[in-house]
């Protein structure tokens, strides 16, 4: 889910931020990196692959915005526990793939944007295919209505896993993809990104031997749309560093990343526009 949450936000600044701003929630900082360890071979060429693994990402959102010449703080928390099951052998397309959703969770002090039922997230899964260069493509919702429902907040998991070369990755490479992402939850809003990665090191990663992949990124948004009955316009640029661990076998097995977006968003029936400031910070975490 490497995406700037535009929908939820956006519907967050149009229904102003509520009288009494939730308390921050302040992510834990993780704990330093394990020394390097060897790779079990200096040329091994990693791909995704075959994997079944419960996973649990956790999205904090910070915005600072002015509203009608009020600076309005607004924090947004989420917990999502789901399972990605990649099968093979692959297709043309890539391997068969399914991420079913368990359930998310609230932040304490959060305000879900309204409109949004999280318990319509309990069995919800995507079913596509994984690319060789780690896109989700083509995934179709069991329900598209709760899909629908939630995708301002979730959206489909096209970006959900990190993006490599075609040919495989080995330690030391660099390369640079683009990703264009239209977020039609919001109305038509483009996320367009350019990823520079560099294969640093080999590490250990919950007990297992894993390729550390560090990545930045920036990006620019731009689109409009309707929110609450109301026409928007939205345009900015932010950056983003994170860092991936893909196993010796193909498993992904988390990470983390920082966004830092600054926009605007206008609304030309009220002529007015609300300039904005926001920082998220993401987990991924294999469970157990």
């Amino acid at each position: 889910m490497r995406r700037v949450l535009v929908a939820a936000t956006v519907v967050a600044a149009i229904a102003c931020a509520p009288k009494t701003p939730p308390a921050t929630t302040t992510p834990v900082s993780p704990p330093p990196a394990p020394p390097s360890v060897p790779p079990p071979a200096p040329s091994q060429s990693l791909r995704l692959g075959p994997s079944a693994l419960h996973y649990v990402m956790h999205q904090v959102i910070h915005i600072e915005q002015e509203f009608q010449g009020m600076r309005q703080p607004l924090d947004f928390g989420l917990h999502v526990f789901f399972a990605a099951t990649i099968t093979g052998p692959a297709d043309s397309i890539g391997y068969p793939t399914t991420i079913t959703i368990d359930s998310i969770i609230a932040d304490s002090g959060t305000t879900v944007p309204m409109g949004i039922n999280l318990a319509a997230a309990k069995a919800l899964s995507f079913a596509g295919r994984l690319s060789a260069t780690g896109a989700f493509r083509n995934p179709v919702p069991s329900d598209s209505a709760a899909a629908q429902s939630l995708a301002p907040v979730v959206g489909s998991f096209r970006n959900f896993f990190p993006r490599l070369p075609a040919a495989g990755v080995t330690l030391g490479a660099t390369w640079t993809d683009t990703t264009t992402e239209n977020d039609r939850a919001a109305g038509s809003v483009t996320v367009a990104a350019v990823n520079r990665s560099h294969a640093a090191a080999w590490e250990d990663r919950m007990g297992t031997r894993a390729l550390r992949v560090e990545v930045a990124s920036d990006f620019t948004i731009r689109g409009s749309g309707e929110q609450a009955g109301q026409p928007f316009e939205v345009a900015g640029s932010g950056l983003r560093s994170g860092i991936d661990y893909i196993a010796v076998d193909g498993r992904y097995m988390g990470g983390e990343s920082r966004d830092s977006t600054s926009m605007t968003i206008t609304l030309p029936m009220q002529s007015m526009t609300i300039p904005r400031t926001q920082v998220s910070r993401t987990t991924v975490a294999v469970l157990p």
